[in-house]
């Protein structure tokens, strides 16, 4: 059986659990191990807490280990900025995973910025500005770099509302939005410049 690595990426605020939680997401997707820290935080603890913090962080990695030892399919949720995802993504790679990417995106820090502050007043987690400032390029520049180590990409634009603006299959693109996305637009090149050159 096909073992998959599900990795549903993007700046915090831009709607990676909403993506997760939708009807339109695979039940296939939902049946494999869920490696989210911010969901394992509010099963043990608080977010507030550094030390329930440390303990999902340790939780998280477990599973992750647990998934790559015994060769199962699992789904984990990043900002895509930090080592520890670089490195997950390698190893899965080695282990003979296929890598599927589903990364939400939007336009400005300010909406990613302001979709947290509306989280927060709905009982969610805090993101200080600076480290949604500083995620945000970082993610960007890592989805570059990620990119063509996926055998299927899903980019997502949920500026104003949700829609699928590109989607990538073992080197065939299924699906792009005539409409240039400002942040995605480097990243769709990047595929389409290593489909030409094939």
């Amino acid at each position: 059986m096909k073992k998959v690595f599900y990795l549903f990426a993007g700046v915090n605020g831009a709607g990676k659990s909403t993506l997760y939680n939708s009807e339109s997401l695979n039940n296939d997707i939902k049946n494999t191990i869920r490696i989210n820290t911010d969901e394992i935080v509010r099963e043990i603890g608080d977010w507030k807490n550094n030390s329930d913090q440390l303990k999902a962080a340790k939780i998280a990695i477990n599973l992750r280990n647990e998934c790559f030892l015994y060769g199962k399919s699992f789904n984990e949720e990043t900002t895509l900025t930090g080592k520890t995802i670089l490195k997950t993504i390698e190893r899965a790679k080695e282990l003979g995973y296929e890598l599927q990417l589903f990364y939400v995106g939007v336009n400005s820090t300010e909406i990613a910025k302001e979709r947290i502050k509306s989280r927060v007043e709905k009982g969610g987690h805090h993101i200080e500005n600076d480290i949604v400032e500083k995620r945000y390029y970082e993610s960007l520049k890592n989805l570059k770099e990620i990119l063509l180590k996926f055998d299927k990409v899903y980019l997502y634009d949920n500026s104003k509302k949700y829609k699928n603006i590109f989607s990538f299959s073992n080197n065939k693109i299924l699906f792009k939005d005539n409409k240039s996305i400002s942040w995605a637009k480097e990243a769709i090149e990047i595929i389409e410049n290593n489909i030409k050159n094939k």
